[in-house]
């Protein structure tokens, strides 16, 4: 179901955004942001409060969680919502990932689309219950980007990097949790983007 995750995603560029502005990487409507600073191994943005439909899904597995969320987020902004209404497609699909395990090797994945601005005062309630609207409030995060496909083993080993370097750097974040951001659909061969996010404390 992911390869509806239509409009060709092509996003290529690493930019500095300023809030009010949509980043040259995106090219759907997507959060906004204010680049701090870019360093060798990630930048600093600041994001202002977002709104964000989501779901959870347990499973041993980044991929199957993500596709099997994604398809319930899809029905929703495709008038499965009691509006009935489509509701535009947004960049990125963003992952939640907790670091340590619930049980096992299961971990519950959190995946979000961000809802369109014109749907934040109102947002259409979804009629699947695993589905919800949740705010996102403002946010500091250590970001990442980097190519190929994120699987879980890329968004992990990411995600090791940034907090390694900002451990060595003596800066505090969040090691409860980390997000993976996927600009491009299955069938978008290069110039693919996605980002890992860790959260400053």
């Amino acid at each position: 179901m992911m390869r509806y995750y239509l409009l060709a995603l092509g996003c290529v560029v690493l930019s500095q955004a300023v809030v009010g502005s949509r980043p040259d990487f995106c090219n759907l409507e997507c959060p906004e942001f204010d680049s701090v600073r870019t360093t060798d191994d990630y930048e600093v943005r600041r994001y202002g409060d977002t709104k964000w439909v989501s779901t959870k899904v347990s499973s041993v597995n980044f991929g199957l969680a993500s596709s099997s969320a994604f398809q319930k987020l899809f029905a929703y902004i495709r008038g499965e919502n009691e509006a009935g209404v489509d509701i535009d497609m947004t960049q990125p699909v963003l992952v939640k990932i907790p670091e340590e395990t619930t049980w096992w090797l299961w971990k519950e994945y959190t995946v979000s689309f961000m809802l369109p601005q014109e749907h934040w005062s109102n947002p259409p309630r979804p009629s699947n219950t695993d589905v919800y609207v949740e705010v996102m409030p403002q946010m500091t995060a250590y970001v990442k980007s980097y190519g190929g496909w994120a699987d879980g083993w890329s968004t992990d080993s990411h995600r090791q990097e940034v907090e390694q370097k900002l451990t060595e750097e003596g800066r505090t974040f969040e090691d409860n949790f980390y997000f993976s951001a996927a600009y491009n659909g299955p069938y978008v061969m290069t110039n693919r983007r996605n980002e890992v996010w860790v959260l400053r404390n």
